[in-house]
């Protein structure tokens, strides 16, 4: 079943977000007159990913900015969505001729519907419509080109809602994403900025819940870092909670997953408790399942050695998020010793969580996949996975890389095996290879061929608190069968330590704000 608890192995806990947060609030004034761009000159190079014997792979399009997801239209174009995300570029769709590699923007966000903090996480097609998911909504847009909102007020914070898709029964199917790591904001959340704007946001529960009264202390970074607040669980930075103390559920809950009828505007929650489910399928047979992302090493609650998680959804079923993580309780000594806050923050939980069909590494960030339909593609029925790939040394101090890759789950072993590796493992742009960057969402195409979008680079951004996105560094594969016999995994990666490489950028983008952070303070005295 893929790790097993506490494999991730004793590590000190890295507090690399709630440090940026401390050191960047007193400096905001200054950072925000700091205006760094960043564009990638990363490569994409067919020859640095391998495959299983029986397939090959090429680059269709390249110079993405921020993609995120992929799905085919009723005219056979490729819709990539473009998220927004923390990059000089508003959130677009833009279609691909996938023979062609042409592209063209299908639609762009405006500016009131853009939030660099928040992000449009990709969309499916319904008939003549698109449906799509950006920050608290759910959207359609028609022949006409109008927005609509179908879904609004959906929780949000350091992740969101994320892509919807259709399901056997003509409803669309998407999934809510925790507002906080492990159901506390605190400290480490200022660096995702929605703290800054919307103090007043806090996790959700989707159905009524009763706290243990534990409350963690942090700085203030919402008024003065002079002073100290406490926060309770599920309910806004600086607020303490009591033991007995009933949250109310609501439908609309974080870390669930929705059903939503496109004709009526009706919604249902179908089950709640995942972390952050980021991809979401139906099985061939009519099962449905998720990615989930395990918990972060940051915060005021946390484990070491969290594994990502492949659920399959069972109607009304609670998954144990914040207190237990591929439903081992997080103060079980299988996780060992390290972690912080690992008591439970419910007194009772809502039910037995069920356990995850495999799991992933920890860190790996399991992001959208797919399952294959096609007997001429190869593995009927097994799910092609993105391993987005680890955010170290925010979320973690692992010193290897770990996902960057896409893996396929084999259904019938319960197995998770390599599909389509780096030479090299790790991302293109700390290594000397042009492979992938990071893996993030995947779709067959009408053609029969596996379509992989790569997110691309991610880079510090200390001017604005913690990470940003460099332009143009986006990519998008095409994997097919050659019609060979095909093997069942590809040659083994080499593993390369990232330590120094990940510091040639840090130091890099060090220079870079000095630079910047010195020409404003220079233009500020001379205006005095």
């Amino acid at each position: 079943m893929g790790n097993e608890p506490g494999k991730g192995g004793p590590v000190k806990a890295p507090m690399v977000n709630t440090l940026l947060a401390y050191v960047s609030k007193p400096l905001r004034p200054l950072m925000e007159k700091i205006n760094v761009t960043r564009e990638s000159h990363r490569g994409a190079f067919a020859g640095d990913v391998m495959l299983p014997e029986g397939f090959e792979i090429e680059v269709v399009a390249v110079e993405l900015n921020a993609p995120v997801h992929a799905t085919f239209g009723p005219d056979g174009a490729c819709y990539v969505t473009e998220s927004g995300y923390k990059i000089d570029s508003p959130p677009r769709v833009v279609r691909i001729d996938v023979v062609s590699g042409a592209t063209d923007t299908f639609f762009e966000l405006p500016a009131d519907r853009w939030r660099q903090h928040g992000a449009m996480t990709g969309g499916c097609w319904l008939d003549d419509t698109f449906y799509f998911a950006n920050n608290d909504a759910i959207s359609r847009v028609g022949p006409g080109g109008v927005i609509e909102d179908v879904v609004t007020g959906l929780p949000w914070g350091d992740h969101m809602p994320n892509y919807p898709i259709v399901g056997p029964d003509g409803s669309l199917y998407f999934t809510v994403g925790s507002v906080t790591n492990a159901g506390v904001v605190g400290g480490d959340n200022f660096t995702f900025e929605w703290l800054r704007h919307s103090p007043e946001v806090c996790d959700i529960p989707g159905q009524d819940i009763t706290l243990a009264g534990h409350n963690y202390e942090f700085k203030d970074v919402v008024g003065s870092l002079k002073d100290t607040v406490r926060s309770g669980a599920f309910v806004p930075f600086g607020t303490e909670t009591q033991p007995g103390q009933v949250i109310p559920g609501q439908l609309k809950a974080s870390g669930a997953l929705l059903r939503l009828d496109p004709t009526t505007g009706s919604l249902e929650q179908i089950a709640w408790g995942l972390r952050n489910a980021y991809g979401i399928d139906f099985h061939p047979d009519g099962r449905l399942f998720v990615t989930n992302h395990g918990i972060d090493e940051r915060g005021a609650r946390f484990i070491v050695g969290a594994p990502d998680e492949f659920y399959e959804i069972h109607g009304g079923a609670w998954y144990g998020w914040p207190d237990y993580a591929a439903g081992v309780r997080l103060d079980d000594p299988r996780w060992g010793e390290d972690g912080r806050g690992r008591e439970p923050v419910l007194a009772e939980p809502p039910d037995q969580p069920p356990l995850p069909f495999v799991t992933f590494e920890d860190h790996a960030a399991s992001n959208g996949f797919v399952f294959c339909r096609d007997p001429a593609f190869g593995f009927p029925g097994d799910a092609f996975v993105c391993l987005f790939g680890d955010v170290a040394p925010v979320t973690t101090r692992r010193a290897t890389p770990v996902g960057y890759k896409v893996v396929r789950v084999d259904m019938q072993r319960r197995e998770v095996v390599d599909f389509a590796v780096n030479r090299q493992s790790g991302p293109a742009s700390q290594l000397p290879h042009n492979g992938f960057e990071r893996p993030c969402n995947a779709t067959f195409g009408p053609d029969g061929a596996l379509y992989v979008v790569d997110w691309g680079e991610i880079r510090l951004a200390v001017e604005r608190g913690g990470v940003e996105m460099p332009l143009h560094s986006g990519v998008l594969w095409r994997i097919w069968p050659t019609g060979a016999p095909h093997g069942e995994r590809p040659p083994e990666a080499e593993v390369v330590p990232l330590t120094g490489w990940v510091g040639l950028p840090v130091v890099g983008e060090a220079i870079g704000l000095a630079k910047q952070a010195s020409s404003a303070v220079k233009k500020a005295l001379h205006r005095d």
